[in-house]
């Protein structure tokens, strides 16, 4: 019995053959139109000026590229890869950036970045856990710096960054006045972070704010904690104060320095909530008071860390 299409015309397996191979590129090219579709949902390019980075941002003598680049949590990774993590652990909605180019000095550039962090305390936590030592404070906003290469600042929800192509006086000079006029646009005045108010000022280091999101002092349950240095008899103290489940927090971070070795030292703090103890050479002062779980430590003297820890206490709100 002869099997079928044994002797089919040459032909007819040609025609076959270009039907398959048709078919099978028309397949291949609705996936890559599908992948493109997903791709361009997570980055797109914008040349409208109604963006917040506008054209005339930097005033009439740099060009703005055409586009602006924009990425969501699932593509932050290919602008910053390596660093979205940061962002991503502290409530990023989003970046826009966009490339200017100074009209009168060939490769002379400025990028914006500016992130949509959701709210000014996670805005304020990207700026603090990654800020410069080699920096100048901004005079026209609360926290803000520049580098001689670049421009940071927090305002409002919005945490920037302009990264400059060389170490130019004239075009950071640009890239300030960029940032004050983006500040400007985009923020109210003052952003709103009533926990400062509550770190005692006398001898208090300026511009040492922090927030740490997660893993405060290596611990796992040490979570939004905002934190402010002093300088005390020439010893540098850390101060500490956080509202996130505050007696549990207390007792979970208690539990964790004694099974990492620390030892219980004798203290006056008049808290039913309060420990004083030792670890590696670090005294630590915390307690529990007003509704926040709250501390002090340094290597330092106990006398000095008591002092600041009272001052921490009577600043704290009462229940």
């Amino acid at each position: 019995m002869l099997q079928a299409g044994k002797f089919m015309p040459q032909s007819t397996r040609n025609s076959l053959r270009q039907t398959v191979i048709s078919w099978f590129l028309l397949i291949l090219l609705v996936f890559i139109a599908v992948a493109i579709g997903f791709k361009q949902k997570s980055y797109q390019k914008s040349g409208s000026d109604s963006a917040i980075l506008s054209a005339d941002l930097f005033a009439g003598n740099f060009t703005a590229a055409e586009d602006i680049e924009n990425y969501n949590s699932k593509s932050l990774y290919e602008k910053i890869d390596g660093k979205d993590d940061l962002y991503l652990s502290n409530g990023f909605i989003s970046l826009q950036c966009r490339r200017f180019t100074d009209n009168s000095v060939k490769d002379r550039e400025a990028e914006v970045y500016l992130y949509d962090m959701a709210d000014g305390e996670n805005a304020f936590a990207v700026y603090s856990l990654q800020k410069r030592n080699d920096s100048t404070p901004l005079d026209w906003t609360q926290f803000g710096y520049s580098a001689s290469d670049s421009v940071y600042a927090a305002f409002g929800k919005y945490y920037m960054e302009i990264i400059l192509s060389s170490q130019d006086n004239s075009l950071l000079t640009s890239a300030l006045n960029a940032a004050k006029k983006l500040s400007s646009a985009i923020s109210a005045g003052k952003t709103q972070m009533p926990v400062f108010d509550l770190f005692p000022t006398d001898n208090l280091i300026a511009d040492s704010f922090k927030f740490i999101n997660a893993d405060a002092f290596s611990c796992s349950d040490l979570k939004n904690i905002f934190t402010a240095n002093y300088k005390i008899s020439g010893n540098d103290i850390t101060a500490y104060l956080s509202k996130n489940n505050p007696a549990d927090t207390y007792a979970k971070y208690y539990r964790f320095l004694i099974d990492n070795g620390a030892k219980d030292l004798q203290h006056t703090i008049k808290l039913p909530d309060s420990k004083t103890v030792e670890l590696f050479g670090t005294n630590e002062i915390f307690f529990v008071t007003g509704g926040f779980f709250a501390g002090v430590r340094a290597s330092a003297p106990i006398d000095d860390l008591q002092k600041l820890a009272e001052k921490l206490i009577q600043n704290l709100p009462k229940k």
